[in-house]
């Protein structure tokens, strides 16, 4: 499976339950994923495994998602602590036939769209890469993990994502690493 292919097949995986977690209100758009359904309807995801700051929860698989009975992910919400509001959600799993890990970012509205998303572990050299979309939940990017940025975040503590805000000043967001190793140890664990 190519690399846009697998983005596309995880991001229609991933969505219903990124929806959950963040209560994100149905989209308007007609065109939207049929996974932007109402609440109600969607079964909730279910809490497996706590590791630190990230949490393995798993859902029945939607219909359409290629035979999977059951879909598990590794997530983690990023909220200001003044006043509580989700920044950043990240969202782990494995799209169905590949090996390699992709991560979908939930990021906020309003973020200046063309400097994309930077990455960096601990400091070290960014990894670039750009927002895919925004909907009334926010914007998403998703990238693949290959081996090396894995290993980076296997042994980090830190992740720190970087957007640009309207005037193109840089904001840091920054995400645990504390407690991934053991949850994609779990996700791999679980595949179907």
């Amino acid at each position: 499976m190519n690399r846009p292919t697998a983005h596309r097949a995880l991001l229609t995986a991933l969505l219903p339950i990124l929806l959950l977690a963040g209560g994100a209100a149905p989209a308007q758009d007609s065109n939207a994923d049929s996974a932007l359904e109402p609440q109600a309807e969607r079964p909730q995801a279910e809490v497996r495994e706590r590791n630190q700051d990230w949490i393995v929860r798993c859902q029945p698989a939607p219909e359409d998602a290629f035979g999977a009975g059951e879909f598990c992910e590794m997530y983690q919400q990023v909220s200001e602590q003044e006043n509580d509001q989700t920044v950043l959600e990240a969202v782990i799993g494995f799209p169905p036939d590949s090996e390699r890990p992709v991560a979908l970012f939930n990021l906020p509205l309003g973020m200046l769209l063309p400097p994309g998303v930077a990455m960096s572990i601990d400091g070290g050299e960014a990894e670039r890469f750009a927002v895919q979309i925004c909907l009334q939940a926010g914007c998403r990017t998703s990238i693949e993990l290959g081996d090396e940025l894995l290993s980076q975040m296997r042994s980090g503590e830190r992740a720190t994502l970087t957007i640009a805000d309207p005037q193109n000043r840089e904001v840091e967001i920054p995400l645990s690493l504390l407690g991934f190793s053991a949850s994609l140890d779990t996700l791999r664990e679980n595949r179907p």
